[in-house]
């Protein structure tokens, strides 16, 4: 008896009650959950969602090809409807990282990203394991946005990107029935007409690389090339990315650096 009395108080000094404390009664404002990997290149998913700046909701869905369903709604029901998800089966409990007890190669991986208007943050994420029911989670969420998904949508056109590596810039601007190249460096300035497929191929790119964006990240190597790019779209939405590079071995820039290539080499097109 002595023995329970001096646990109750140890639970009640440290603070543990109901799991639920800081996620019960909080709102949602941003959701993300992605799973992906193996030998398919597209396969997997990735959903987000979140609040913007202005109050509405924008949604992002890509299910393993290499368009995307992308929108904005000022509807935060979805918000509500992921919180019993996550309420349901105590998602705010998982841990941040889980590995398979033996290796795997080309296994799958998953990721998952929960924000509220309190600051309160569940950040947990896989290789071939994860918690005690995170499928039936993650089912749960993927029938709870199908309503979502299946929204009739128009694709949103790219209209503007710039990217800058070192001393170049590309900027590709959308004009009424083509695309604008300006290209510069320290040397030269050279202007180029192209097709809109070009900003066609770089809104397909975007989607499939990941070039959706919003962040700063920092180096103190002073042999590390600063590298930035801007997308902006028909209805508004905007990213902006920048970091450090070394000889085309970032990702990003290993991606952008062949697509400039290809279309700045291409002699068909007309060069103003």
């Amino acid at each position: 008896m002595r023995l329970m009395i001096v646990l109750a108080s140890l639970l009640t000094l440290f603070g543990c009650q109901s799991p639920q404390n800081g996620f019960e009664g909080d709102t949602i404002t941003y959701f993300s959950l992605s799973e992906g990997g193996g030998m398919n290149r597209f396969g997997g998913f990735k959903y987000r969602i979140e609040e913007t700046k202005d109050g509405k909701v924008h949604f992002l869905f890509n299910e393993g090809y290499p368009d995307e369903k992308e929108f904005v709604l000022e509807d935060h029901s979805v918000f509500d409807s992921l919180q019993q998800i996550v309420l349901k089966h105590k998602m705010y409990r998982y841990k941040g990282n889980y590995q398979p007890p033996f290796h795997i190669t080309d296994g799958e991986s998953w990721s998952l990203y929960v924000k509220y208007a309190s600051r309160e943050t569940i950040s947990a994420g896989g290789y071939m394991a994860g918690p005690d029911g995170y499928r039936e989670a993650f089912n749960d969420i993927i029938q709870c946005l199908q309503p979502w998904k299946e929204m009739p949508t128009q694709v949103n056109e790219l209209v503007r990107f710039k990217y800058t590596y070192g001393t170049t810039t590309y900027l590709i601007e959308r004009k009424d029935d083509h695309a604008l190249l300006t290209m510069d460096d320290e040397n030269r300035h050279e202007v180029y007409q192209k097709s809109l497929d070009m900003l066609e191929e770089l809104r397909i790119l975007a989607n499939i690389e990941g070039l959706k964006e919003n962040g700063v990240l920092k180096s103190d190597e002073p042999n590390h090339i600063p590298f930035l790019f801007e997308l902006e779209y028909a209805d508004g939405l905007k990213y902006s990315y920048q970091s450090y590079d070394l000889n085309y071995q970032c990702h990003y820039t290993e991606v952008l650096q062949y697509f400039f290539q290809r279309w700045t080499s291409d002699s068909e097109e007309n060069n103003n």
